[in-house]
């Protein structure tokens, strides 16, 4: 382990504990315990004191950017990366034995391990954190831009190009990070990333309306991937065309809806005389139901409060949804499309005759006919992806229909 960045995490911690006044005695104690695993390299138990305070504190920003550097600590120490997988074999071929693949589960489970702690970390801040951008790019960066694209065949002329552009760039020399990322693209038309560093170099440069053509371009190279679209929205707000960034910046909810596109419309929405963002966002004490856990999403949360008959929900349907979340058979007319509408459902209707606030506005969406859009645009998580991306191709009117009547409201 990097002596400096442990001790950087050390400082981190203990910048952090004079920052958290609002914490009871008992919470501070426990992250002065997480500074001394630290310093023993012992992460996992660091990691279970910070899990420990977020309990109780579940919103708060700061512990979950420590768990998750804790978290992060952990995976680059004890996560080889040269054994991705064991195969038990018999007799020389793959067993086929029932007790020999739990067996050889379980043992890619452990190994495995330390990579699903990490990335659970991210995955519950995105869940407990509002707008929070940072996570959202990571999980989409784990786990969607890799389905779209991939650097492997890229000529290794291009990809040498791109990275004397980037070593310009740090240094601050647009006009030389220029011409290497335009012959990066000369050499290759495939290497994407070169029209987005081109338009993030001339962003850098400010010259905003060029920005906006490379990504544009980018846009047009690789249709499925969000980043270029939420740098197309950032130049055009800069630039002053704010109603095309707003465009810009809706477009891209029908791509992949990141937190960050929500900060951009709310900022956006801030210089409207008539409209304004109702996000209506609220916590998840839960995962998100899976019918197969491919991800290995344990549990973070041990009160669920409401959220437990959400993850009982699941049990009751779980035969009838694949491991997408998707219906089978869509003649069963008396289940919802999707999984998680049929959760969500399920929560409210358990609690309709408790007094939960953050629930008030799911049951308003769903009596006016919009639960789907609500839960799987506005509350989007990346396990979600498969329910999103059918609703976008099978009703994106509905979701258009949402965004401009129950997204943007009238502004008080």
């Amino acid at each position: 382990m990097n002596l400096k960045q442990n001790w950087c995490l050390v400082l981190f911690i203990l910048a952090s504990l004079s920052s958290f006044g609002q914490l009871d005695d008992a919470s501070k104690k426990l992250l002065k315990k997480a500074d001394k695993y630290i310093k023993k390299e012992k992460y996992e138990k660091a990691g279970a004191n910070v899990k420990e305070v977020i309990e109780k504190y579940p919103v708060n920003d700061k512990l979950w950017k420590m768990y998750q550097e804790i978290m992060y600590k952990n995976y680059a120490k004890n996560y080889d990366a040269t054994k991705r997988t064991v195969t038990i074999e018999v007799d020389g071929k793959p067993a086929t034995d029932s007790s020999a693949l739990m067996l050889q589960e379980q043992l890619n489970r452990v190994i495995k391990q330390p990579k699903y702690d990490y990335y659970n970390s991210v995955y519950y801040a995105s869940l407990s954190v509002p707008y929070n951008a940072e996570s959202s790019i990571m999980l989409r960066k784990f786990y969607i831009d890799g389905r779209y694209y991939s650097s492997k065949n890229v000529n290794l002329k291009s990809k040498a190009c791109l990275a004397q552009g980037e070593g310009e760039f740090k240094a601050k020399n647009f006009e030389k990070a220029v011409g290497y990322y335009a012959k990066a693209y000369e050499e290759d038309s495939s290497n994407y990333k070169s029209l987005v560093y081109l338009g993030d170099t001339y962003y850098a440069m400010e010259y905003y309306g060029k920005a906006a053509k490379y990504f544009r371009k980018a846009i047009e190279i690789q249709p499925m991937l969000n980043e270029p679209r939420k740098y197309l929205a950032d130049a055009l707000a800069k630039k002053g065309d704010l109603e095309k960034a707003k465009v810009a910046a809706i477009q891209s909810l029908f791509v992949y809806p990141e937190e960050a596109m929500f900060i951009q419309l709310h900022n956006l929405s801030m210089n409207e005389e008539d409209k304004q963002m109702d996000r209506n966002w609220l916590l998840r004490l839960a995962s998100i139901n899976n019918v197969k856990d491919k991800y290995k999403r344990e549990q973070f949360f041990g009160d669920k409060l409401h959220f437990q008959h959400y993850i009982d929900a699941m049990e009751e349907v779980k035969d009838y949804y694949d491991e997408n979340g998707l219906l089978k058979e869509l003649e069963i007319s008396s289940l919802p499309k999707y999984l998680e509408v049929y959760s969500f459902r399920a929560m409210l209707e358990a609690t309709k005759y408790e007094d939960i606030p953050s629930l008030d506005y799911a049951r308003y969406i769903d009596e006016q006919g919009h639960l789907a859009p609500y839960l799987l645009i506005n509350l989007f998580n990346v396990d979600l992806y498969a329910q999103y991306r059918d609703l976008v191709n099978n009703n994106s009117n509905q979701i258009s229909k949402y965004i401009s009547e129950y997204l943007f409201v009238p502004k008080k």
